[in-house]
Formats: structure tokens, C-alpha cells, sequence
């Protein structure tokens, strides 16, 4: 009886531990050492587990989904494009299987898993962790109706003219923008700041903020400098009556003078040039003079004695 019973127990120890050594356990993932939103910049580590405890690692691995080549690559194999993904680095601490990131970047972000192959050769994946970070970046400036757009740390426009900036930031959610001017307490809560007809008093420095909707740490300002210069105005009647009575004096005569030695010239020199034409045509018809001949010419020599032979070159 104590044999049978002896026998009993090994087939049930048996029973029990055969599926552990035929059947690896189910990987799953988890972020580890993480408290609220993931920020650029900080260090990521993730773990690769297995629901049966105490279950060797060695046939676990890590994969993060490419959405530039529609796959999933492992991460601890260098032959699958792991130089993508060159600065995470993966290992294995006391049975533990980790994935560390530091300094993420918004590359880092999207789908990671754990997947993992038994004795038989079937493969068996974990579920998705969607990676997901937040971040806001620097602030630039740009105006509308302009045929280059991007504005730098200052804007000179003339007296008169409509000023249409915008402002905006590389964010992971859509940032709140507010405008505001040094020295004044008004405040714009937009991502535009429209100034109509601009005049010296409204010179001065502009103030852009932009901070994350659920991040009031995740902020960035920046200035620009808006001069204002006057335009120079056109002649009119009230422009010349400003001027004193010699300047005045000597706006009117100086064109008049010009305007009176410009008919005195043309009225001296067009006569002359026609009687002088005049005259040279009168003398070559008195004289008979003629344009001279040369050997090879066309042009032939007009007779004022009737001749009546050709002329042999």
C-alpha cells in the first residue's frame, strides 16, 4: 500500500511539471519606474515578463512596430535595422529582461512588445505598449501676406501699414498661445496678433507664450522687436504752403527758370540746324557738286551736261 501510494505522488509531480518543461509561459510588457506623463528627455525602461514565474528569459525579446516600414524589428538583433533604434539599450539583470531609453525623443514613441518562442518553435507575442511622450519645443514667429513669411527677433515696418504675426510652436498637443506687450497688462489669448494701421506708440516689444494644454511645466516665450518708421510724404499743395516764404520763392522760380532756358535753347538751335541744311542744299545745286564715285559702287552719278555715253570704270 505504501508503494502504491509512493507512486502515486511521483505520477503527480510528473503531471505537474511536464507542461512548464514542453510549453514556455505567455511574455507580457510594462513601463516600470514611471510616474505620470512620459516628458523629452527622460530616461524609459521597459520589462519583459512572463506569467510563469521563475521562467527563463533567454528566448525573450523586445520589438518596437516601424510605421516607415509597416513591421515589427527586434530591437536586440542587429541584422533587423537595429541601428534605427541605436541608443536603447536592452539586458538581462538577474533575470530580468530590460529596455532602457535614455534622453527619448519623439522617434521613440509608438508601439513596443515582447515576443518569445518555446521548445516547439511557436511564437508567442505579448500585448502592445503604445509608447507615447510630451513635449513643446522652441517658439517662431512668422506674418501673413509677405512673400517669405518666417520673421526673426525684430520687424520694421512704415507708419500706416496692417502688422499680422503669428505664433507657434512644435508641440505633442495643440499649445495655448497668449500675446502680451512689455510695459502694458493687456493680454491677446491667440495664436495671432493683428495691429491695423500702426503708428510710433504701438512700437515696441512683443511677447509670444505658448504652453502645453495639460503641462503648465512644458512653457516657452519668446519677443520680437516691432519698429515703426515714418513714410515720406508725397508733394502737395499743403507741403508747399508749409515752406517759408525763400523756400517757397524758390520752389516756384527754380522750375521756372528751367522750363524757360529749355524753350530759349530748343527755340536758338532748331532755326539754326534748318537754315544751315538749307543753305548746304542751295550752294550744292549752284555748284553742281556731286557725291564722288568710287571704283566698285553702285551708285551711279547724275548729269547736269546731257551726256549721252556711259560712263566706262
Amino acid at each position: 500500500m505504501a508503494q502504491f501510494l509512493a507512486r502515486l505522488w511521483l505520477l503527480a509531480v510528473g503531471l505537474a511539471v511536464t507542461p512548464r518543461l514542453t510549453q514556455a509561459g505567455s511574455p507580457f510588457i510594462r513601463l516600470i519606474d514611471q510616474e505620470g506623463p512620459i516628458l523629452e528627455g527622460s530616461n524609459v525602461t521597459l520589462e519583459c515578463l512572463s506569467d510563469e514565474d521563475g521562467e527563463n528569459l533567454t528566448g525573450f525579446t523586445f520589438q518596437k512596430y516601424s510605421k516607415w516600414l509597416h513591421t515589427w524589428i527586434s530591437l536586440d538583433k542587429t541584422s533587423e535595422l537595429r541601428c534605427w533604434f541605436y541608443d536603447v539599450n536592452i539586458r538581462h539583470d538577474d533575470g530580468r529582461l530590460l529596455l532602457t531609453i535614455p534622453d527619448v525623443q519623439s522617434w521613440h514613441s509608438g508601439p513596443y512588445r515582447c515576443a518569445s518562442s518555446n521548445a516547439t518553435g511557436n511564437a508567442s507575442v505579448s500585448n502592445e505598449l503604445n509608447l507615447q511622450m510630451e513635449y513643446l519645443r522652441s517658439i517662431h514667429f512668422s506674418r501673413a501676406n509677405t512673400w517669405c513669411g518666417t520673421v526673426g527677433g525684430s520687424l520694421t515696418v512704415l507708419e500706416g501699414e496692417d502688422v499680422k504675426l503669428y505664433c507657434g510652436a512644435d508641440a505633442s498637443q495643440t499649445p495655448r498661445y497668449q500675446w502680451s506687450r512689455e510695459g502694458d497688462d493687456w493680454i491677446v489669448a491667440s495664436s495671432s496678433l493683428n495691429l491695423v494701421k500702426v503708428n510710433h506708440e504701438q512700437a515696441g516689444t512683443y511677447i509670444c507664450q505658448a504652453q502645453h494644454p495639460t503641462l503648465p511645466q512644458l512653457a516657452q516665450s519668446k519677443s520680437i522687436r516691432l519698429f515703426v518708421e515714418k513714410t515720406q510724404r508725397a508733394f502737395s499743395f499743403e507741403s508747399l504752403m508749409s515752406l517759408s516764404t525763400p523756400m517757397l520763392a524758390l520752389a516756384v522760380a527754380l522750375p521756372a527758370l528751367l522750363l524757360l532756358l529749355l524753350i530759349m535753347v530748343l527755340a536758338f538751335v532748331i532755326p539754326h540746324r534748318r537754315a544751315a541744311a538749307a543753305k548746304k542744299k542751295a550752294a550744292e545745286q549752284d555748284s553742281g557738286q556731286r557725291t564722288p564715285i568710287y571704283k566698285g559702287s553702285l551708285e551711279s552719278v547724275p548729269s547736269v551736261v546731257g551726256d549721252t555715253h556711259p560712263l566706262v570704270m
